[in-house]
Order: structure tokens, then sequence, then C-alpha cells
């Protein structure tokens, strides 16, 4: 079974009214980990927001998330270091310039040899990607 990273936009979408059935569908079928980036890429998105309730929202619930799956947070290492370090001067990130918290999560699967999840999946130039919004 393929080992996938969440985007964060997999994450919010577990935080909507009503979810897509097919990503929740498919996150019940699969192997699946939290880049530890992803956690500070959402944090960051918190902070930056004008709103202190829309903040504390956030940060709550990306506490709570983090708390419940704490288990299936991926680190970054230092094998992973040297990956984006390789990978951010690569001809494909040269030709079409990459944000630097998608360079991460790419950066990750690469290393683990994993696929990201992502509705997203141009947005990553190395790594294999998945959009369960279609699966």
């Amino acid at each position: 079974m393929s080992l996938y990273l969440l985007d964060s936009n997999v994450i919010s979408e577990l935080w909507k009214a009503k979810p897509s059935f097919a990503v929740l569908e498919w996150l019940e079928s699969s192997e699946w980990m939290i880049p530890v980036v992803v956690s500070a890429e959402i944090q960051e998105g918190a902070e930056s927001t004008p709103s202190l309730a829309r903040k504390e929202e956030i940060t709550r619930r990306l506490a709570d998330f983090l708390a419940q799956f704490s288990t299936l947070v991926m680190d970054w290492d230092a094998d992973t270091a040297l990956v984006w370090a390789k990978l951010r001067h690569s001809p494909e990130v040269k030709r079409q310039p990459q944000a630097l918290w998608d360079s991460l999560i790419d950066a990750m699967a690469v290393s683990h040899g994993a696929i990201v999840a992502t509705r997203n999946v141009a947005d990553f130039r190395n790594a294999a990607t998945f959009n369960p919004w279609n699966a």
C-alpha cells in the first residue's frame, strides 16, 4: 500500500461543515501521514488572518487534529533537508518556481517515497501526487 502525505488543503477540507465524501472515504481507506511542515503552514495562515476569532479557531482545530493524530506526524529530518536543497535547484523548479511550503512537502514525499495528497497537484514538481477529491 502506498504512503500519502497530506497537503494542508486535505486537512482543511475535514474542517468544513460538509467535507467532501470522496476525501473522507479516501482517508478511511488509505495510509497517510501529516508532514510537520503542513502544521507550520496552517499555523502561519492562522497568524496572518486579521480576525482574532478566526485565528483562534484555526489554532484550536490544528491543535486538536495534531493531538488526535500525533503518531501520524512525519518529522523533518537531515536526509529530507538534503533532498530539499537538491530539489530546490532542480530544472523543474527553476522552470517554474515553487512556494516554500510546497517545496518542503515535495522534498518530504520524495525522501520517503510517498505520494502527496492534494487538490493542487500542479504545485508539486518532483513528488508523485494524488487528488482525493477525484477518488
